[in-house]
């Protein structure tokens, strides 16, 4: 198989890749592995920004140039979200012990996902065919039962916008009792094996959907 592809990656910090060098990044050795196994040229733009919010995310969707640019011309979209929402809250939460701020994160990234999907179908509108592949949360603190079960909260939610335009790829699993193996130094970000690990999964999820999408 021959033929461009055009991958747009948008989120937080696993999409720019925190704390690995730029090679290990998620996004780049999945375009490494949609390179290597496709014989596919890949033209890659990666807007991630650690630290960002669901929220931040959407704004800069709906705000960035540089980003709709993107949006508009790629037939792969990438998204990474959620993670930042959840920590934010967890704090509250750890500080008065009150539930309120966690549902309303999740409310607000329940939104800010569906504004983000919808945004980009507006802006593709009709002109390529595209795959948004939506990457799940996995867990950094399995050990605390507060954070299982919102983290699964958070994945459920992502699961409801799954469509033949939206693939969500589960990783909760991949690393649930490999933290140690996949997790980097701060103990919360993944070492250069568990972007390896988010990028097979994505790669997987489009077996059989990217060849599609390649332009001549």
């Amino acid at each position: 198989m021959t033929g461009q592809l055009r991958v747009l990656a948008i989120g937080d910090s696993l999409t720019a890749g925190y704390g690995v060098p730029p090679e290990q990044g998620f996004v780049h050795q999945y375009v490494r592995m949609l390179q290597s196994s496709r014989g596919l040229t890949v033209d890659a733009e990666n807007t991630g920004k650690s630290g960002a919010t669901s929220e931040d995310i959407w704004n800069a969707v709906r705000t960035d140039p540089q980003v709709r640019s993107a949006a508009e011309k790629a037939s792969v979209v990438t998204l990474t979200a959620g993670g930042n929402d959840l920590i934010q809250a967890a704090k509250r939460f750890y500080f008065d012990n009150d539930t309120k701020y966690l549902v309303s994160a999740l409310k607000g990234f329940q939104r800010n996902v569906s504004h983000i999907l919808e945004e980009i179908e507006r802006i593709k509108a009709g002109r390529n065919p595209y795959i948004v592949f939506v990457i799940g949360l996995y867990n950094p603190l399995p050990v605390f039962e507060e954070a299982v079960f919102w983290v699964n909260k958070f994945n459920e939610h992502l699961r409801a916008f799954q469509s033949d335009r939206v693939i969500v790829v589960d990783i909760y699993g991949d690393f649930l009792g490999r933290e140690d193996d996949l997790l980097g130094d701060d103990r919360f970000h993944p070492n250069a094996e568990g972007y390896r690990i988010i990028a097979q999964r994505v790669h997987a999820a489009g077996r059989g959907l990217i060849g599609g999408l390649a332009q001549a």
